[in-house]
């Protein structure tokens, strides 16, 4: 059943006091940009979250800080400011501000200025670097939700990597994709076959585009089942998570090989920031795709070319047997796909079909969460008692039948 025009605002507005904005600004931990891009006292990062604008910085001791781009005093951007002792100063009038972000000099004021400093009205955001990863704390009060112990954060460098892209379409959009089982087998064929050869087991799915979907409701969202019957009459299972309010977790492509975690974080109501991290928690990760990108801050590279280029596709290249003409990433598949579709779909005249289940739960989970909100509630899967992120793995293999997906996915 198509989504009504009220229910599609609902879900894809972040901006202005939009309730799934708010919801996520105080329920949840968001990502603001990978540890390696900040230096110690090196340049701050603007970075925009939410519809608002803030900068990301390393003090000299290491420690993270993320404020509000605007400087109190006269509003100049801290992203002009100086990286230095253990703060961040703003060149217009000097002010300075320390990772938690307190004034602790006014130099232009004259009289008892620490105590001056103590009565500024700044926003204190709380940091974590973790999984290569700052990630900040927009809420109000004093305890944060739960951290988001996903199965990287806790492995050493050498086993992920962290890569990110700004794309120029709402979030949703992008997290719809990242539990889009059908797609992968037809969109990213031939990235599949050029990243990781015609021995992957995951090119069993171009045999099988059309897969039975069986969810199972888990405290942080959800995991499903990807069926496939296979010519020899074996199933091929692929069980991936998804987990409030946008990551995916997907299965490695076999039992040894790394695995990814796609997350679309919204920067505002009509861009997204998709993330790539790519781990492998049983040894070192090595040089893959992602992680020899040359920026973290701009990987997966989006579309070559603008609509009157059909976004860059290359038609030459599909006469020569590549499936989808964006040679570049399998990310850039996905971000075509994105930009084609507008910059907020229209949800109340799309014609789904049985491969879209999984989709739909995370619209009626992400629903489900900003209403609850709306309520006076705390959303459910953002504190639900058995909540424990360290419990999530994604599966795939080939079984003798299709109930045995669960007890693959429980090994």
């Amino acid at each position: 059943m198509p989504m009504s025009k009220e229910d599609n605002e609902l879900l894809t507005r972040v901006e202005n006091g939009a309730p799934m904005g708010e919801m996520i600004r105080q329920h949840y931990w968001l990502p603001a940009v990978p540890s390696i891009k900040l230096e110690a006292d090196g340049a701050p990062v603007r970075i925009r979250l939410l519809g608002k604008n803030y900068v990301a910085f390393r003090a000299t001791d290491g420690s993270v800080g993320v404020l509000d781009e605007q400087c109190p005093h006269r509003k100049a951007s801290l992203a002009l400011a100086r990286n230095e002792d253990n703060g961040l100063r703003c060149i217009y009038h000097g002010w300075k501000f320390n990772v938690k972000g307190e004034v602790v000099e006014a130099p232009n004021h004259t009289g008892d200025q620490a105590q001056f400093c103590k009565h500024v009205r700044v926003n204190r955001y709380t940091t974590a670097d973790r999984g290569g990863i700052v990630w900040v704390w927009l809420g109000k009060g004093d305890t944060p939700p739960p951290f988001p112990d996903l199965p990287f954060i806790d492995l050493p460098p050498n086993q992920r990597s962290v890569t990110s892209a700004e794309v120029p379409t709402n979030w949703v959009q992008g997290v719809e994709a990242s539990m889009d089982s059908s797609h992968v087998g037809v969109l990213h064929e031939s990235t599949t076959q050029i990243t990781a050869g015609g021995g992957n087991e995951r090119m069993l799915m171009t045999k099988a585009l059309a897969p039975k979907l069986e969810f199972e409701e888990r405290p942080y969202g959800y995991r499903y089942a990807a069926l496939r019957t296979l010519p020899d009459g074996q199933v091929y299972a692929r069980v991936n998570n998804f987990v409030m309010p946008w990551y995916g977790i997907i299965c490695p492509p076999d039992a040894n090989g790394p695995t990814t975690v796609f997350f679309s974080t919204p920067v505002d109501d009509v861009t997204h920031r998709a993330w790539f991290v790519h781990f492998n928690p049983k040894r070192p990760l090595g040089m893959t795709v992602m992680s020899a990108s040359p920026d973290v801050w701009n990987f997966p590279p989006l579309p070559p070319g603008g609509p009157n280029e059909n976004w860059g596709q290359n038609r030459d290249l599909m006469k020569r047997g590549h499936k989808t003409g964006f040679p570049q990433h399998l990310g850039t598949e996905d971000f075509a796909m994105f930009i084609s579709q507008g910059p907020i779909v229209d949800r109340t005249d799309e014609q789904l079909c049985s491969a879209d289940g999984a989709v739909l739960r995370v619209r009626q989970m992400l629903l489900k969460a900003a209403r609850e909100f709306m309520e006076g509630k705390a959303p459910t899967m953002a504190h639900h008692p058995e909540l424990d992120y360290r419990k999530i793995r994604s599966i795939g293999g080939v079984i003798s039948n299709p109930g045995e997906w669960r007890q693959l996915a429980d090994l």
